[in-house]
């Protein structure tokens, strides 16, 4: 399935895969991830050969990363749910052009209960449960969570939902994966990048919209902070 995860990501994208070939290599049993987005070749854990392929979405993950993460890079590991955030969210909209949106909507279901646990663990006024932790003086295996993964990917779901859905949201991602490739950006220039491309289409029907996303709350409120999606649960 890896050639149809490549094909669904530059149909979603509207940007061609830009790293020539792709390969997955299986690393030993001591490698300590599931995957690693090296560009043309993923490292994958051994662990992932199930026989099912009920694992396959870790390379969809990696596949992903081919765009954000490879191609538009965050400028600091505090705008880190940049690369993250945006890759489960592309790695979720590809399981869904191959297995369904019923998929897409309940692989986003069991996101959300790991992203609500490590904020258990943390604490609901841990600062690693916000998307612009302080990380100076950090090890950063402390902070390392489902949070930038989970919360990012909640944000950016709740704003293609807001604008209109998929076929409203997607031409953004064309526009923001050409305008920042081969370049790292902060999250303060991906939110004005998104305002602009949606005002300059339509600003009385998308000025609204834009202004009622709480930017504040998503980005520097603890805990669970202003997540408010409700995925279907029929699968």
């Amino acid at each position: 399935e890896t050639e149809q995860f490549l094909q669904a990501a530059e149909e979603i994208t509207g940007v061609p895969y830009k790293w020539t070939t792709y390969d997955v290599l299986v690393c030993p049993p001591g490698f300590p991830f599931g995957g690693m987005e090296n560009a043309n070749l993923t490292y994958v854990t051994p662990t992932l050969l199930a026989g099912d392929r009920s694992l396959a979405s870790v390379v969809a993950h990696e596949i992903a990363h081919s765009w954000s993460g490879n191609l538009i890079t965050n400028a600091t590991w505090r705008d880190f749910w940049l690369n993250e955030g945006f890759t489960v969210f592309l790695e979720r909209k590809i399981l869904g052009r191959l297995y369904g949106e019923s998929f897409r909507e309940f692989d986003s279901l069991l996101g959300l209960a790991h992203w609500k646990e490590d904020v258990e663990l943390f604490g609901a006024e841990h600062q690693f449960t916000t998307l612009a932790p302080d990380l100076i003086d950090t090890d950063p295996d402390d902070a390392f969570s489902s949070v930038p993964y989970e919360r990012g990917f909640n944000l950016l779901y709740s704003i293609e939902q807001l604008v209109g859905g998929p076929a409203v949201f997607e031409p953004f991602l064309t526009h923001y994966f050409t305008k920042f490739m081969y370049r790292s950006l902060s999250a303060d220039e991906m939110r004005a990048t998104l305002e602009s491309f949606f005002l300059e289409q339509d600003a009385e029907r998308f000025g609204p919209l834009l202004a009622s996303i709480d930017w504040d709350a998503w980005i520097h409120k603890p805990g669970m902070g202003a997540v408010e999606n409700a995925f279907d649960q029929q699968l």
